[in-house]
């Protein structure tokens, strides 16, 4: 009985992963699944890392739970942002839809949370051969 559950676990572990690999890349073992960043103070959040382009950002916490946060729309500021800020509902100790990142001027309005991994590796730029 064991054997046969631990072979049709493995099975159904096998089907999740190539149905993930269908979907696209996806940064980590429970991505994609909605979340909210609980107990969020100045302490709390570790790194933060921006997309290029400005539509989401990933948040590390202190428990080092990585999360994917979505925007609205374009929060142009962010990718240059040296810190971020955030605004709850009802000064909510947690960050959900909804709520508000700061990131220089820009108010970037949060369209969703999903656990992730860390942000993808950026490609390194060439080197320049010396003397050229």
């Amino acid at each position: 009985m064991f054997r046969k559950t631990l072979i049709a676990l493995a099975a159904l572990g096998a089907a999740t992963s190539a149905s993930a690999q269908q979907a696209g890349p996806t940064p980590g073992p429970k991505s994609g699944e909605q979340a909210t960043i609980p107990f969020l103070t100045r302490s709390d959040v570790r790194t933060f890392t921006s997309t290029d382009n400005g539509e989401g950002v990933y948040i590390e916490d202190a428990r080092r739970n990585w999360y994917y946060v979505a925007f609205f729309s374009r929060c142009n500021e962010l990718p240059w942002a040296v810190g971020i800020g955030f605004k709850t509902f009802a000064g909510s100790s947690q960050l959900d839809r909804g709520d508000t990142i700061f990131a220089g001027r820009d108010r970037c309005t949060i369209a969703s949370i999903v656990h992730s991994g860390p942000p993808p590796e950026k490609p390194k730029k060439a080197k320049k051969p010396k003397g050229a």
